[in-house]
């Protein structure tokens, strides 16, 4: 669990300042801020997690290198996670609070909806996040467990 974070809800933040807040290593892959392995926070831009401020927050876990290993780390993540949104290519990235890790998926059913060529055209994982503290149920309705959805609190 990170140390407690003074960043303040709706203001925007340098990635580097963002980092060396969270204590995190300056290693790939950049969108989970980790230090020895574990994940100590998330920077999503809105191009690649274009619903990265929906409610439940959904995180687009890509396949290109060690993305798809990083996507099931956080997956099985538990605890508060602070959540760095850009939404804007190059612009800063604004602190939208802490989040919980409620489910995630890996069925094409699920997947193949939110696909967006050109820009995003393969998806490994998507982990379903909602704020800290609010979680008490599966991100999505429960029929969509038929679709493979799990859930970390085993209602999925």
């Amino acid at each position: 669990m990170p140390a407690a974070n003074p960043h303040v809800v709706g203001e925007g933040y340098e990635f580097d300042a963002v980092r060396a807040q969270l204590g995190g290593q300056a290693a790939p892959p950049y969108f989970v801020i980790h230090r020895g392995g574990v994940i100590v926070g998330l920077c999503l831009g809105l191009t690649w997690n274009p619903r990265a401020e929906s409610d439940p927050c959904e995180v687009w876990v890509g396949r290109k290198g060690d993305l798809a290993k990083w996507g099931a780390k956080l997956a099985e993540t538990t605890g508060p996670l602070p959540v760095y949104v850009r939404r804007v290519e190059g612009g800063k990235w604004i602190y939208t609070g802490l989040y919980e890790v409620t489910g995630s998926s890996t069925e094409p059913d699920v997947i193949r909806p939110r696909l967006q060529p050109p820009v995003i055209t393969v998806i490994s994982r998507i982990v379903f996040l909602q704020r800290f503290g609010t979680a008490r149920v599966a991100p999505v309705a429960a029929a969509d467990s038929a679709a493979g959805i799990s859930t970390t609190d085993g209602q999925g």
